[in-house]
């Protein structure tokens, strides 16, 4: 995984973090996250209708063979494996309750998560957004979803942050639907 290894073999986040995806979930809940990591493991113990996008075939059978080794039921999970942004666009676009982005850390990857991820999100779908202390991870669309009405801030902390959606449909839309973003640049060019 070029170097690079979870922190005591597992990625993770706050438990307050597992705490507030808790209180979302139910059984059946239709959930997606970009990564693999202990709250994998949580959705598909919610019994959620659960799908992860990982990029390391290796992670997906550890975290298969941990739930198997737990008698832990994995008939509603689906482990996609592949780069997030070439697998998210061929995904059966399914609504979805919650959409967790937590993959790669990379500029502009989480933008291009979210983009895929929450396109697909129900009014009153839930996005959580992992690593908040990362640039790469904020850059731009925190500020983005903060001054979108359309975007309810629900809970957040300095590691991650959560927003009920309350529109539904896709994101693509032109710079003349944002009045809110401040479209224009105050120098000239």
């Amino acid at each position: 995984m070029y170097g690079l290894e979870p922190p005591g073999g597992v990625w993770r986040t706050d438990q307050s973090c597992y705490e507030f995806l808790a209180a979302q979930c139910h059984p059946g809940a239709r959930t997606l996250e970009t990564g693999l990591g202990i709250s994998t493991a949580l959705f598909t113990i919610w019994q959620c209708t659960h799908t992860s996008v990982v990029p390391w075939r290796i992670e997906a059978n550890r975290l298969f063979e941990y739930l198997k080794e737990h008698g832990i039921e994995t008939d509603t999970l689906t482990v996609a494996v592949g780069y997030s942004h070439e697998v998210l666009p061929l995904l059966d676009p399914q609504p979805l309750d919650l959409a967790f982005i937590d993959g790669g850390h990379g500029f502009p990857l989480a933008i291009i998560d979210w983009f895929y991820s929450a396109s697909r999100l129900v009014e009153g779908g839930v996005l959580v957004l992992d690593d908040l202390h990362l640039r790469s991870v904020t850059a731009g669309l925190v500020d983005f979803l903060t001054e979108d009405p359309r975007w309810t801030p629900l809970e957040s902390t300095e590691k991650w942050a959560a927003w009920r959606r309350e529109s539904s449909g896709p994101l693509h839309e032109e710079w003349t639907a944002q009045p809110f973003f401040a479209p224009y640049i105050s120098q000239q060019v």
